[in-house]
């Protein structure tokens, strides 16, 4: 059954039982509920039009329609039934062909979410056909996107990949290492007649190529082609002054596709490595890419939609040389509720000062989601219950942390902690001993055991939990004793000790004096949460989760005997 359908029988429903007005949002929820694979984005315009029509129906029409629909037909459907993981790749069926990935970034910039979407289902797919996972630096760009040194590219592709899941690497190859093979793979097609320099005006070329016409560069004789391929590769020709390219159909439909560029001048390349400083002409991401998709054996390519097009535009280039094109699939770009992903953006952000770095809490980068304590197996979790679908997403924030509490709850051991202390005397008090559990679904973990002295006991609480109750009322300290609040000052506060019985009202965190550590939080928005925790939390090392009470779910980030710096994960 279509979502149209769903939507009008549940419109119809709602209708009847709210006084003949169907409500958006309760259809719109029945709909999402059962057809978990509808893009809701392009649907919400029918599903709008589907619910006004049956507010206009009569209360006599809507019900005769209401009848129409048995209850098990009309409004007992079940949920779409969605297999677990990924569809099979039914290509591999026949045993033919071996399962070998790559995963080719830019390494201009660290990874962000963007590279996960395409690695959790490579690695999947390795692991389930016992295939091959090979990374590719896609480095040859040394003017717009310059890459990191190699060697740190290197060490934070790799800590990032086996963060996500990455067992095995089969092979790390950077490609401004083989710009002699690109070279020669130019050189070939000039020498097949199927490529050519241009030294046209690009704004001429741009206006010839639209109307499906040949610059006059085109079909220069063969001679002049390597004659103008050789100055370029000699130097002889400037940067800006010409361009190689490959022949493809001038009345392609998509006039990106007609004579692509195959390698460009650049007169003074600025990359880290040094091999390719005497390099003045670079290839193009389509003939790097083709080429190396030929040389090392590439079965299965996936990348984001936006490259769909390169796809054929490679293809030419394999059809000219016989190669075999790598199967493909190509899926949606997506983005995290409320942090920035933007490679561009989050330069530009660092640059002028208004992000810290690459791990700031404010951005998608998979440093800072790790830093920030969300465990890969909710991301895994997140990116293959999205599929390979071409469409963009956006991941819902509370998704994530839903799928990360589940994960890290058992890990995080319970501790107090408190913005804004205040000390409180509580007075009258028995001995007393307060056992705090590290766990409470694991008692196995054992207890905090707190010695309360007789007769009158410091505690340290939050003010503003304090300010909350009022002169003369009771509340409750944690696993301890009921207190009544008798004075708060500005600096201090009293009490009396009012009875063992646990109450129905405030229960109130505390610490003891002589047993407390300072503790700095980083929230989510960057801003920085001063308090202090029991000392307990300063036995836990860096990436250490733990729970801080009426606080959040957190990470250890450093740890001293005096101060502990944690970075908050989410609620």
């Amino acid at each position: 059954m279509g979502f149209e359908e769903v939507a009008y029988r549940y419109a119809i429903k709602n209708a009847f039982l709210h006084g003949g007005k169907a409500d958006i949002n309760a259809v719109v929820g029945k709909v999402i509920a059962l057809k978990k694979d509808l893009e809701f984005v392009s649907a919400m315009p029918r599903i709008k039009e589907i619910v006004k029509q049956v507010n206009a129906l009569s209360a006599d029409e809507i019900k005769a329609e209401f009848e129409k629909f048995s209850e098990n037909e009309g409004y007992e459907l079940k949920p779409q039934e969605k297999a677990e993981g990924l569809p099979e790749l039914e290509w591999m069926a026949s045993g033919k062909e071996p399962l070998v990935m790559r995963f080719a970034p830019n390494p201009s910039s660290v990874m962000h979410l963007g590279h996960a979407r395409q690695v959790i289902p490579m690695q999947y797919y390795v692991e389930k056909y016992n295939g091959k996972f090979i990374l590719r630096f896609d480095d040859t760009d040394p003017k717009v996107k310059r890459p990191m040194p190699m060697q740190e590219a290197k060490d934070l592709y790799i800590k990032d990949l086996e963060w996500l899941g990455v067992k095995c690497i089969s092979q790390i190859l950077f490609a401004s290492e083989r710009l002699e093979r690109y070279l020669e793979i130019a050189s070939e097609l000039f020498a097949k007649g199927k490529a050519y320099v241009c030294t046209c005006e690009s704004e001429k070329w741009r206006s010839l190529i639209k109307e499906s016409k040949a610059c006059p560069c085109r079909n220069l004789p063969e001679e002049e082609q390597l004659l103008r391929w050789n100055k370029m590769v000699s130097h002889s020709f400037k940067e800006g002054e010409a361009v190689a390219r490959i022949k493809t159909d001038l009345d392609d439909k998509d006039p990106s596709i007609r004579d692509w560029w195959l390698a460009k001048i650049v007169d003074n390349p600025d990359h880290p490595n040094p091999k390719a400083k005497n390099f003045h002409v670079w290839p193009s991401y389509n003939l790097a890419s083709a080429v190396d998709d030929h040389d090392f054996g590439i079965t299965l390519i996936m990348r984001g939609q936006e490259h769909a097009q390169n796809a054929t535009k490679q293809k030419w280039l394999c059809d000219y040389f016989g190669w075999g094109y790598p199967h493909a699939i190509h899926t949606g770009r997506i983005k995290l509720e409320g942090s920035l992903t933007s490679k561009s953006k989050i330069k530009a952000a660092i640059e002028a000062g208004e992000l810290s770095g690459v791990d700031d809490p404010r951005v998608g980068t998979l440093q800072t989601l790790r830093r920030r304590g969300i465990v890969p197996e909710a991301l895994q979790a997140i990116i293959i219950n999205l599929g390979l679908n071409a469409n963009d997403s956006v991941i819902s924030i509370d998704a994530l942390y839903d799928a990360n509490r589940k994960l890290i709850d058992p890990l995080s051991d319970r501790v107090s902690f408190l913005q804004n202390p205040v000390q409180i005397d509580v007075q009258f008090c028995p001995k007393f001993e307060a056992h705090l559990p590290v766990h409470p679904d694991f008692p196995e973990r054992g207890e905090k055991v707190f010695e309360l002295s007789q007769g009158s006991q410091p505690f340290i609480v939050s003010r503003q939990e304090l300010e909350k109750v009022k002169l003369g009322e009771t509340f409750r300290l944690r696993n301890a004793y009921n207190v009544k609040l008798t004075e708060l000052g500005k600096d201090s506060a009293f009490g009396q000790f009012a009875g063992l019985s646990k109450i129905d009202k405030s229960t109130l965190v505390w610490l003891l004096p002589e047993e407390m550590v300072d503790a700095e939080v980083t929230m989510d928005d960057a801003e920085k949460v001063e308090g202090v925790a029991e000392p307990f939390i300063s036995e836990k090392k860096p990436g250490e989760h733990v729970l801080l009470e009426k606080f959040g779910y957190c990470i250890i980030d450093s740890s001293n005997k005096k101060l502990v710096k944690l970075w908050y994960s989410h609620k």
